[in-house]
């Protein structure tokens, strides 16, 4: 078997039973992992615009206005005013802080009896070859949006 087929398989495969298993988690709270991950931007960022979650997740802008739209339903988001009035930037409400607060609790602990099993340098090992990963792709990223 080629290896960076193998590489590519396995992480792909991994990914994808980790964010079922994250989906399964959150269920009972009424959200998913795509919901999950605009929760954590703006946590991440104390507060942003829709735009930055875009560009922070990667994916399109419309994508993110479903994601808002459905966690301001369940009253998990409050929006800000910013000096750029065409501009909402938007923070978790206290229901949102405390319902991230207790999901947090939830993924990390399924994290951690996952990687239990292992040495912590071989984490710290592979975190540190995911991070090389994304930077390589950020700047291929990068680099493709230049040549247009």
């Amino acid at each position: 078997m080629n290896s960076i087929l193998g590489f590519r398989s396995s992480l792909l495969r991994c990914a994808r039973m980790m964010s079922d298993e994250i989906n399964m988690l959150l269920l009972p709270y009424q959200l998913n992992y795509s919901l999950w991950q605009v929760m954590f931007v703006i946590r991440e960022k104390n507060g942003c615009t829709s735009i930055e979650m875009a560009e922070y997740l990667n994916v399109s802008k419309p994508s993110i206005a479903k994601r808002v739209h459905a966690l301001s339903q369940l009253h998990i988001l409050t929006h800000v005013e910013t000096e750029d009035k065409r501009q909402k930037k938007l923070i978790l409400s206290e229901t949102g802080l405390a319902l991230f607060q207790q999901c947090a609790q939830d993924i990390d602990h399924f994290e951690q009896s996952l990687i239990a099993q292992f040495n912590p340098q071989d984490i710290q090992h592979a975190v540190h070859i995911f991070h090389s990963i994304v930077s390589a792709l950020e700047a291929q990223h990068s680099g493709d949006q230049h040549a247009d």
